[in-house]
């Protein structure tokens, strides 16, 4: 059975949880723990997701409303899968958008299934020097934002941030000091935590500036908009 579980739930992300409600301006948390198997398909993850949302619809829903109406996810390795179905549940049967979806480390990325309009804003997060299970060349169908972390010959770190539908050689680099060979390849949330939210932060923020020129023609007041929708909230 599925359940929401505090304890463990935080215990997994670690004690630098500050990082990620300064950014997403949330510190009303509810922590999953999906007790996925170790052998299990996307599709599996993805229609456990689908179904827990469906038997746990109030406690979210709860939680939305005490957050300012925002409805954001953070998920890490199989958890990915498993988060685009409680998306999904909550688009195709109540019209509730996903404001911010933000993938860390996902398994088997290309096979994960999706609702494209399900999730306002992805964010996926790698890291060249992951594990062998996540290093597949795969990569999620639909996300927004690119963060990708690589070491440096120099002992430096870099993320490279990049939007989706932006050409490569625009992407933008944060620089931090530390080699990975120094820290765990997997468990970037937790062992990297201020570069990582970091990096996320300033993706947001293209990605922001991105939608306002685009949008229209009249920047200054698409701007106040989209700063009070995904920011002051």
């Amino acid at each position: 059975m599925f359940k929401i579980t505090p304890k463990p739930g935080r215990a997994y992300w670690g004690g630098n949880l500050s990082a990620a409600g300064y950014v997403l301006k949330d510190w009303n948390w509810i922590f999953i723990d999906p007790e996925i198997k170790a052998i299990t398909s996307p599709s599996a993850r993805f229609k456990e997701g689908y179904v827990f949302a469906q038997e746990n619809e109030n406690i979210i829903r709860n939680n939305i409303m005490v957050c300012g109406n925002m409805f954001q996810i953070v998920a890490h390795g199989q958890g990915v899968a498993f988060a685009e179905g409680v998306s999904a549940f909550f688009f195709e049967e109540k019209g509730i958008v996903t404001d911010l979806a933000i993938y860390i480390q996902g398994t088997n990325m290309g096979a994960v299934p999706q609702s494209r309009r399900a999730v306002e804003c992805r964010v996926v997060c790698s890291t060249g020097n992951d594990l062998p299970i996540y290093k597949r060349k795969s990569s999620l169908r639909f996300k927004d934002i690119c963060i990708r972390e690589n070491d440096l010959e120099n002992g430096f770190c870099r993320y490279s941030i990049s939007l989706s539908n932006s050409d490569a050689g625009k992407a933008s680099n944060l620089y931090f000091r530390f080699s990975l060979k120094d820290k765990s390849a997997h468990f970037m949330h937790i062992n990297r935590s201020f570069p990582l939210w970091s990096s996320i932060e300033h993706g947001l923020s293209m990605y922001i500036e991105n939608e306002v020129d685009s949008y229209s023609d009249n920047v200054a007041d698409v701007r106040t908009v989209m700063l009070e929708k995904h920011i002051m909230n």
